[in-house]
Parts: structure tokens; C-alpha cells; sequence
């Protein structure tokens, strides 16, 4: 067994590999036609734009794994059936779920290599690609907002904080409020200050008015400095818009925090980040899809109604993606579902496919 299964693995593997790399050829090529306008009108060099389109081809190839996955595994079970290899295995009395479970078994490990890709790699070579874009080509300074103006602020514990003038990069914050609310939304605190100057991981304020509210009074007590006990550091506040692809999850979920910090939603960032996990499980759901058309799952189906028939629902599936993914952008779905939603729906439907395969 142990002799077979390397030789079914290195069939997949190699046209895997190879469909991998002809896809993210492909897509240099194209990618360079289409900045090639953009290129001349900037003068750039060959060197930067080799490096800039290089830096690129992890990411590309992670978007065409899916389809190199479901190819590799059409053409290297098509190539065992077409040999009547199939027919032997089954003649020496070989269970194909055997032959199954290794397909499955690589497609877990592409899994497991999507997300490292995504999660220590594309990250490195985006954060590359957008700093050759911006200072070889473009020839501009990444700029980062550090001065804001009514700046609203949502804290933990009914509390929101309401900065005048905030710069971050000063460390400065001018015309403060802080105001504490109770379960009811009754206000119980309310804290003025003129200004506020981060030290020692905290904002220290000055010159205010604390006021504490009761149900029958309400009294206030005057200061010159206050700890606020407010953690957030000027680098919370310092926000850039970022593309997805240039954050691991940390940071991803750091972004997404910072939005909401902001009063923002952040629901699109909230499905990317659930995306990101979900469609790397694509492979396993695209394997189970294609492993019974592949071995044939009834007589009525030819081998290549069969092959047109896996490219379909796998291309039904990944439209059903999108369509979830539109539904939670539009609030119908809630993040989490929106991304999961066509996994479950398709490793069931895989699950029933699989049965149908004869051993």
C-alpha cells in the first residue's frame, strides 16, 4: 500500500504544482499588461517592477489553489481511470475509500499551507508591495492621521470618551470628556477637562471638574490632575486604512477593534475575517465534491459529463461565497454565518456524494 499511495500522491502532487504555477504565471503576465500604461507613465524601472510584481505572486497563487486543487484531483483520478488503474485496485481488493482518504488527507494539508501562507507570508510580501508601490513608483509617504477633531470614542463599561482636538503624535488631547452611563443609560459620571497628556501608559488629565450623579443630587469636586485610567495609547488612535491581506489575525482583529473603537461597524472586516478561515476549508469541500465525479458515481455519467459536472458545482459553490458574503454585508446574514454558510451546505452535500461511490 504504502508503494501506491506514493505513487497516486506524486501524481496529484505534480499536477498540482504545476497548475499552481502556471496559474500564477499566468496571472504575472496579465497583471503586467494591465500596470504596463502605469509603469511607463512613471518611468519605472525593470528591476522595481520585477519586484513589484514578484512580491505579488504568493497572493495570486493563493487565490487560484482552489481551482489547481479540484484540476490536480480531476486529472490525476481521470489518468488512473483512463490506465483502468481504478479497475485494478478494485480487482485487487482495494477499498477506495483508501484512495479517498488519501486525496482528503492532501487537501487537509493544503489547508493547513493556505492558512500559514495567509497567516505568516502574505502579510510580509503585501506590506513589500505596497511600500515599492508607494515609494519606488508612486514616489509618496505612507501617511497615518495622528490629528483628529470631535473624536468620539466608545470604552468598556457604558463609557464613552469625547476629545476636541487629539494629537497623537504629540501625545496631546484638548477639550476632554468622559462621561459614565449607568445599565438604564442614566448618566452616573461626567469628567471635563481642558486637556490630557499621555504618560506612563496612562491619560493624565488637567485642569476639569469631576461631577458624580445621584438619583437626588449631584455633586462635583475640582481638579488640576486626574488619572482618566484610560489605556488606550496614541497609537490606538493613529488610523490607516489597511488592506486586509496585509494583516495576520492579530492584527486583523486589532483593526477590527480600532473601527468599532471609532463607532464604525467594521461588518465587512468582520466577515474578511471570518472568510479568511472559512475559504481556506475550500479544498477539502472541492475534493469531496470532485472525488465521486471523478470515480464515476452512477453509470448514466460519461467521464466527461462527470469532469464538466464537478467544475460546475465547485464554481456553484464559490458563487454561493460570494452570494453569503453580499447577504451579511447587507446585515440578512451575521458574519459568521456569512462565511461559513456554503461550507456546511457543500461538505454536507460532499458527504452524501461520498456515500454514493462504489468501494
Amino acid at each position: 500500500m504504502k508503494t501506491l499511495y506514493l505513487y497516486v500522491s506524486k501524481k496529484f502532487l505534480t499536477i498540482f504544482f504545476y497548475t499552481s504555477v502556471a496559474f500564477g504565471f499566468i496571472v504575472l503576465i496579465s497583471e503586467l499588461f494591465r500596470e504596463l500604461g502605469f509603469y511607463m507613465e512613471k518611468k519605472t524601472s525593470v528591476l522595481v517592477i520585477a519586484q513589484h510584481l514578484l512580491s505579488n505572486v504568493p497572493w495570486w497563487i493563493i487565490q487560484v489553489l482552489p481551482v489547481s486543487t479540484l484540476l490536480a484531483l480531476l486529472f490525476s483520478l481521470g489518468d488512473l481511470a483512463k490506465k483502468n488503474e481504478i479497475t485494478a485496485m478494485k480487482a485487487a481488493g482495494i477499498n477506495m475509500w483508501r484512495i479517498i482518504s488519501l486525496f482528503l488527507f492532501w487537501g487537509i494539508m493544503i489547508v493547513a499551507a493556505d492558512l500559514a501562507a495567509r497567516e505568516f507570508v502574505i502579510p510580509k510580501t503585501t506590506v513589500f508591495n505596497e511600500r515599492i508601490k508607494k515609494e519606488k513608483i508612486q514616489k509618496e509617504e505612507v501617511k497615518i492621521q495622528t490629528q483628529f477633531k470631535n473624536l468620539i470614542v466608545s470604552l468598556p463599561n457604558n463609557t464613552r470618551l469625547t476629545v476636541g482636538n487629539m494629537d497623537t503624535k504629540a501625545k496631546l488631547m484638548k477639550d476632554v470628556i468622559i462621561e459614565k452611563y449607568s445599565e438604564e443609560f442614566y448618566i452616573e459620571r461626567l469628567v471635563l477637562a481642558a486637556e490630557g497628556t499621555w504618560e506612563d501608559k496612562t491619560w493624565i488629565l488637567r485642569n476639569g471638574v469631576i461631577r458624580e450623579f445621584d438619583s437626588d443630587f449631584w455633586s462635583e469636586v475640582y481638579f488640576k490632575e486626574y488619572d482618566s485610567y484610560i489605556n488606550l495609547s496614541p497609537s490606538d488612535f493613529a488610523f490607516r486604512k489597511m488592506r486586509y491581506e496585509t494583516m495576520n489575525t492579530r492584527d486583523f482583529q486589532k483593526y477590527i477593534n480600532q473601527l468599532r473603537m471609532f463607532g464604525k461597524t467594521a461588518l465587512k472586516e468582520r466577515i474578511a475575517l471570518h472568510m479568511r478561515y472559512a475559504s481556506v476549508f475550500c479544498h477539502v469541500i472541492v475534493m469531496m465534491i470532485g472525488i465521486p465525479f471523478a470515480l464515476g458515481i452512477g453509470p448514466r455519467f460519461g467521464k466527461i459529463l462527470s469532469f464538466t459536472l464537478a467544475l460546475a458545482a465547485s464554481f456553484i459553490y464559490w458563487g454561493a461565497q460570494a452570494v453569503t458574503q453580499s447577504l451579511g454585508e447587507n446585515s440578512i446574514l451575521t458574519p459568521f454565518m456569512a462565511a461559513w454558510l456554503p461550507n456546511f451546505i457543500f461538505f454536507a452535500i460532499g458527504i452524501v456524494l461520498l456515500a454514493r461511490v462504489k468501494k
